[in-house]
């Protein structure tokens, strides 16, 4: 399988979102409830490989590149999670999808919801997470996949594992060989075998611009503290009455216990992936997509 297979059927479109070109891949029945997907640190659309076909099959899936990551364009402002968030929520206004199905988006009738299933991982899901907090016009239900936001940077880092993860991942930035791009795409998978060499090559050509590596340089160093997921935000979406699902690796970088404490002050429904570390949507997709589609049809508007 390929790239070329993986998103057989699929669109890849511009949009402009906060002033910014913002690449878009759609997927699946036009008229189908729309479930966005929200790639992590340093990542890009293409991180959903091994998911679009198979959720397009019934739902209307729109993946994007963050805010100067992939190929969507750069600004002249910051790289923090308000920039990111803000960002995406612009893209999500530009593809129209608060009205794309004729629902309540404003929340003026009987659903107060908002009309899509958005669901994020790892800086993805902290992204999914500030929209439903800023913007829940814009979010029906939320899955978070290893979400990042849990912890501070130094509660992370003080982790022996992941200090040593991020050191050997910053490689990359530094000088994108594909020996360096490998090292870091390995450090989220529990098998390294699944990191191919077509997944390596498109994303040590999409570091290979200076100004590209500049970005995630300036993801990684910004300071989120004030943007935590911390027990008050989660429980603001409980009190919402938002549907949430996490999924985590059980070898993610994150304490199973943080997880899980995060889990229960949002009242999300929580599933574990045998085998798997930071990117459960590759290491063990076919659990992903069964969780993910069980998700958007339970909560997607129909």
């Amino acid at each position: 399988m390929s790239l070329w297979t993986d998103f057989l059927g699929a669109e890849v479109s511009w949009v402009e979102a906060g002033g910014v070109a913002t690449r878009v891949l759609a997927a699946g029945p036009a008229d189908a409830a729309p479930l966005v997907l929200l790639h992590g640190r340093g990542g890009h659309l293409e991180s959903w490989r091994a998911n679009v076909a198979s959720l397009a099959r019934e739902h209307r899936v729109l993946a994007f590149d963050l805010l100067g990551h992939g190929l969507t364009g750069r600004h002249d402002g910051g790289y923090g999670i308000a920039e990111l968030t803000a960002h995406a929520a612009a893209t999500l206004d530009a593809l129209g999808v608060a009205g794309a199905l004729g629902g309540d988006a404003g929340g003026t009738g009987g659903d107060r919801r908002g009309p899509v299933v958005l669901a994020g991982q790892s800086i993805g899901g902290w992204v999914g997470a500030r929209i439903a907090l800023e913007r829940p016009d814009l979010v029906r239900a939320l899955a978070l996949i290893e979400p990042a936001g849990l912890q501070s940077e130094s509660e992370r880092l003080a982790d022996p594992r992941v200090a040593a993860a991020f050191q050997r991942g910053g490689r990359a930035f530094a000088e994108p060989t594909a020996d360096a791009v490998r090292e870091r795409l390995s450090g989220l998978v529990a098998d390294p075998a699944v990191i191919d060499d077509e997944l390596v090559e498109t994303r040590r050509a999409l570091y290979a611009p200076e100004a590209a590596r500049a970005v995630h340089r300036a993801v990684r160093a910004a300071d989120n503290s004030a943007a935590l997921l911390g027990p008050q935000q989660l429980a603001t979406l409980r009190e919402r009455g938002l549907p949430l699902l996490m999924i985590r690796g059980e070898h993610g970088h994150t304490p199973a216990q943080v997880v899980a404490d995060a889990a229960a002050a949002a009242g999300a429904r929580l599933h574990t992936l045998p085998g798997a570390k930071q990117w459960p949507q590759l290491e063990a997709p076919a659990a992903v997509n069964d969780l993910l589609h069980d998700f958007a049809t339970t909560h997607g508007r129909t």
